[in-house]
């Protein structure tokens, strides 16, 4: 990855998911941690739609050891798809992993080929899927796929996606290396809980307290550090106390 190359697509997010400027020795550090991981993956996802005007949502399906699993996505339906892929372990994203090729496929296509899947993603509105497959150290390790709802076909042009695909590799490529001896998919997948947990305290907190994202992860930091706990206890506290109130879940 050339520090240009990297430096203008940083520049041209528009975005403070991750601080412009960022030097391609502090992105390498970043994604050396699975929290630095899952802050990355998601925001180069967001990128890949900004890339190609036909796609509206993105998201990373990973598989080291054992069965792919989703690690990034830009809306809660991208979620489903992707997990739903994950859990057939087959689909346009999961196939393009396991045969390291471009998969692109429209309605039609996916009604053939995974009528189940079709079934969601009509529901969800999808029209067109394509999936690019990652590897790291020429092994096949994640898959970037990306979902239309208003063109019938995503058939992006190979340099429109290889700033964000560069950049995805890198950042898979980075973590892989500095964990080379732990199972990724344990580690990744708690990270990946803890995660969850911080965003539901989080969302417990803005609508008890009427306060926006920012401050409420104010809130739980300092309940954290007041208590000396990990942010995912103090997470894992505020959400026991809103289910013994009996308050409906955020």
């Amino acid at each position: 990855m050339e520090a240009q190359q990297f430096s203008l697509l940083i520049e041209q997010s528009g975005s403070s998911d991750l601080p412009v400027g960022l030097t391609p020795e502090q992105f390498g550090a970043l994604v050396q941690h699975p929290d630095g991981l899952l802050e990355v993956l998601p925001w180069l996802c967001r990128q890949a739609i900004r890339s190609l005007p036909a796609a509206h949502g993105a998201g990373v399906i990973v598989q080291f050891r054992g069965g792919p699993m989703p690690l990034a996505w830009t809306a809660p339906w991208v979620r489903m798809l992707d997990d739903q892929q994950c859990q057939d372990r087959d689909g346009p994203g999961v196939r393009a992993l396991h045969m390291e090729q471009v998969v692109t496929c429209g309605r039609a296509d996916l009604r053939a080929r995974w009528p189940t899947l079709a079934e969601t993603a009509t529901n969800a509105r999808v029209r067109a899927v394509h999936a690019e497959p990652l590897q790291v150290n020429n092994q096949p390790v994640g898959v970037l796929t990306l979902y239309s709802t208003n063109h019938t076909l995503i058939d992006p042009l190979p340099e429109r996606l290889t700033a964000v695909k560069d950049l995805l590799i890198a950042a898979l490529t980075g973590y892989c290396a500095a964990h080379p001896h732990e199972d990724h998919t344990i580690r990744l997948h708690r990270a990946l809980h803890n995660r969850q947990l911080l965003e539901r305290a989080i969302g417990i907190l803005m609508t008890r307290h009427q306060v926006s994202e920012d401050l409420a992860r104010q809130l739980l930091t300092q309940h954290s550090a007041d208590e000396h706990v990990r942010p995912s206890t103090a997470a894992r506290a505020v959400i026991r106390q809103h289910l013994s109130a009996g308050d409906a879940a955020p």
